[in-house]
């Protein structure tokens, strides 16, 4: 659609769709024109804002993950989310002749509401099996073991078990992953995650302004088509 052909579609809304309103001067089709850009640039600035604020608030990938052990283990992690391996604690003869109990954590202050999806696999490189070191996910308290309680694995390393898990958050939540070493003894659990997806939940103020973006642009195309 051209300059003039923009304009007169203007002159016609701004008339009230009119087919008896007289033809106005140049001055006033370029004031027209000029009108029309302006409602057409701020939809479009709507609906752009409306994009970024369900994209980009507060995606996990940006929240950070921290790994500390509860009882002065030796558990880490290697790598950094979205893909990383924790390992337990293996240092328990260290403080007594039995080991010690002791928790590895790696995990965040979760920063908006959003949903995670990841893989997950658990190695033991414990000689008992993986009984002795259960690891899953953790959420505000809540320990979610994933890893099976196989007891006397004959391995001393290999896939425990392995699946895909989706976790719902809500901002302010403490969320993250763990192995427990009942013992801190005779090797470790292994806990391997690949984050797949991470999706920021939309709240309802940025569904309203994605909506009016919306609602905004049928109307205008539809006062084209009318006129």
């Amino acid at each position: 659609m051209g300059d003039t052909d923009g304009a007169r579609i203007a002159w016609v809304y701004m008339s009230g769709g009119c087919g008896t309103a007289s033809l106005p001067n140049i001055q006033s089709f370029k004031f027209a024109h000029f009108l029309m850009k302006g409602i057409m640039k701020t939809t479009l600035k709507v609906l752009v804002a409306a994009v970024c604020v369900l994209g980009a608030s507060g995606l996990a990938y940006g929240d950070s993950y921290t790994v500390s052990n509860d009882n002065n283990g030796d558990g880490y992690v290697t790598g950094g989310f979205p893909t990383f391996q924790l390992f337990g604690a293996d240092n328990g003869a260290e403080f007594a002749m039995f080991g010690q109990p002791n928790t590895t954590y790696f995990i965040t202050t979760v920063s908006a509401t959003e949903t995670v999806s990841f893989d997950w696999s658990y190695i033991t490189h414990d000689l008992y099996g993986s009984y002795y070191d259960p690891a899953g996910y953790y959420l505000d308290g809540t320990f979610n073991q994933l890893s099976t309680n196989n007891d006397r694995d004959t391995s001393t390393s290999g896939i425990d078990s392995s699946g895909i898990t989706t976790v719902s958050l809500n901002a302010g939540d403490t969320f993250g992953w763990y192995v427990y070493s009942t013992d801190s003894r005779y090797g470790r659990g292994e806990l391997d995650i690949s984050a797949t997806d991470v999706s920021a939940t939309p709240e309802p103020s940025s569904l309203l302004l994605l909506g009016s973006g919306l609602a905004g642009l049928i109307g205008m195309v539809r006062r084209k088509r009318t006129a």
